[in-house]
């Protein structure tokens, strides 16, 4: 097979040359990624249908597990695991890599736009890498969402009482 393709850099790069095409012809660029999308979906769509029939949503979810047919998959609304599903697990994806570096991070939820709502309370690791683990892990299991947003919930250092000894 040749060489892998990171779904996350295409897309960054399919953006990249539809921004430098001249603006007359931005709009002729923008159908041919939506007539290349609708096409490549038709055919996924009945790459997903032949392989139900064949064998189950086995063959499906193995599909689905390749990283790159997976988004392939997602982007096309064919992914067999719901997108919150996707989405939780790349959360724990990313607390698992973040592992003792500390930082607590939580799904709060996802917005009806696809908007992942994450909140994040920096603690051994500064918030910058957190929000960077966050993102691409739910990135490449959920291209299909429309980005993260994050709610910072570190608090201030915690108030302590000191008064004064009673006297005997």
């Amino acid at each position: 097979m040749g060489d892998q393709l990171d779904p996350v850099q295409v897309a960054e790069r399919i953006e990249e040359v539809l921004e430098s095409l001249d603006p007359s012809a931005r709009p002729a660029g923008e159908e041919l990624v939506r007539l290349l999308m609708r096409f490549y979906g038709a055919g996924l769509e009945q790459v997903v249908a032949i392989s139900r029939a064949g064998t189950g949503d086995g063959a499906v979810h193995r599909l689905a597990a390749d990283p790159l047919v997976g988004a392939l998959l997602a982007l096309h609304d064919l992914h067999p695991v719901d997108l919150r599903t996707r989405v939780e697990h790349a959360i724990a994806a990313a607390k698992r890599k973040l592992g003792s570096h500390g930082g607590d991070v939580d799904l709060l939820g996802i917005d009806a736009d696809g908007t992942v709502r994450v909140a994040l309370g920096a603690a051994g690791c500064g918030a910058a890498t957190l929000r960077e683990v966050v993102s691409d892990e739910v990135t490449a299991a959920a291209p299909d969402s429309a980005g993260v947003s994050f709610v910072d919930t570190e608090a201030g250092p915690t108030l302590l009482q000191i008064g004064m000894r009673a006297s005997s």
